[in-house]
């Protein structure tokens, strides 16, 4: 690394590895002068990454790839508001646990946390409860550097446009430095799981979502059964947890469809007979630790939001064209529910939706979320994850959004010259691509 903070060109990919790139220059800045220099500087379009957890193409460029975790932690703590400026570029897994350290916590969070909280805000990431809203809404103040080197303090008070726009961005508005944050307390969750057919998870979502903190729920294309995970909030003692087996519960389900080849009924027999025996989980833990788990087997996946009223009418619809034409499939089928907020750009903006995800082993076709999944959802009146596979252009989402226009007359004073939009987001945000 240079003394500017810069890589030599080299190739990036995502996560799941269906996004690549070659940027000019891949910047680790350590500093906000070293920054500045990255963005004002080096070759555009200027993006930022984190984990890589997008499976849209929302940093890829060949100019300038930005990461920011080498720019700390956890800066200030407000006990009385329960509010921390933290690093925007900084990864949840290490936010958390340095938070627990002054005592407090995230609300809530999403089923993992790899990711940085910039790339989280920037696409509504969220987890699951119906009175618990995506992460984006716990942000109560922003430090965000514009294509010249500006560094902004946004508020609801202080630049309250900018600020609406910048808690679901995209990155579209420039570089989010920093993140003020509204916490809680620390606090221990006892977790449950447990097997039921898909009836009575469909049965029973509605009232779950309205008498538990935290529930959602996984379909198994092809077995008739789900897993259901709720947690409450509680002040007894931690319990031990076993290690947890999810990776090797996502393989046993390739082996099982792998086996079967086109024998629908006798796989469905067999993952049957293992949902009987399925034993669940009962642990008590800090609150962090048992939200987000571990996803080490790669996918790729669409996700969309839903209208309550909509939403697992829709799911049936899925799963009976998954189990109808699609063999292959076989990861798990993830539900859950969000609070709404008033973010311009946040898909829970007009209130709370029911989350549909499909996944597709990252070595296989997933064709079929585009042809069979996404007009079931769209037709359902949802929209979807910011940094999951979807085929929507500007016009599409102006009829989704009606801020849409505004957050675009935001993103071009802020970067009138478009030194962040790659050629991906101008056709999201309506800007002549001229390269």
């Amino acid at each position: 690394m240079g003394a500017d903070g810069h890589d030599k060109k080299k190739g990036w990919s995502n996560w799941s590895g269906n996004q690549t790139a070659e940027p000019q220059h891949i910047a680790r800045p350590r500093d906000i002068e070293e920054l500045k220099a990255a963005i004002t500087r080096a070759a555009g379009p200027v993006r930022v990454v984190g984990a890589g957890h997008s499976f849209t193409p929302l940093a890829a460029t060949d100019g300038t790839l930005i990461k920011l975790d080498g720019m700390g932690l956890v800066h200030s703590v407000d006990q009385t508001a329960k509010r921390a400026w933290v690093n925007a570029g900084a990864r949840l897994k290490y936010l958390s646990p340095e938070l627990e350290r002054h005592g407090l916590a995230f609300r809530n969070l999403g089923d993992i946390n790899e990711q940085s909280l910039a790339g989280a805000i920037s696409t509504a990431t969220h987890g699951t409860g119906a009175g618990l809203p995506c992460l984006s809404a716990e942000v109560t103040a922003l430090k965000l550097m514009t294509a010249s080197g500006e560094l902004l303090t946004i508020s609801r008070e202080r630049d309250s446009d900018a600020f609406d726009a910048a808690r679901v961005s995209l990155g579209a508005l420039g570089v989010i430095v920093e993140a003020e944050v509204q916490l809680v307390d620390s606090y221990r969750l006892h977790r449950l799981t447990w097997a039921e057919p898909l009836d009575a998870l469909i049965g029973h979502a509605q009232s779950r979502w309205k008498t538990r903190r935290n529930y959602e729920f996984f379909y198994i294309p092809f077995s008739g059964y789900g897993i259901s995970i709720a947690h409450e909030e509680t002040k007894n003692k931690p319990t031990p947890r076993p290690p947890q087996d999810d990776d090797e519960a996502v393989l046993g389900l390739k082996r099982a469809r792998d086996y079967a080849e086109d024998d629908v009924e006798g796989r469905r027999e067999f993952l049957k007979a293992a949902f009987e025996s399925f034993e669940g989980e009962d642990v008590i833990g800090n609150s962090w630790q048992l939200l987000a788990s571990q996803r080490n087997v790669r996918f790729n996946e669409m996700e969309y939001h839903l209208p309550v009223k909509k939403g697992l009418s829709a799911l049936s619809d899925v799963i009976a064209i998954v189990e109808k034409k699609h063999p292959d499939v076989f990861f798990p089928i993830e539900v859950r529910r969000t609070g709404g907020d008033d973010i311009w750009l946040s898909p829970f903006n007009d209130g709370g939706r029911i989350s549909i995800a499909v996944h597709a082993y990252h070595e296989d076709s997933y064709d079929f979320f585009f042809s069979d999944i996404e007009p079931i959802l769209r037709k359902a009146g949802g929209r979807p994850h910011w940094g999951k596979l979807h085929s929507l252009d500007h016009r599409s989402l102006s009829d989704l959004y009606p801020e849409f226009v505004t957050f675009s007359k935001v993103r071009n004073r802020l970067d009138p010259e478009g030194r962040f939009l790659t050629p991906y987001l101008k056709t999201l945000f309506g800007v002549k691509v001229t390269r």
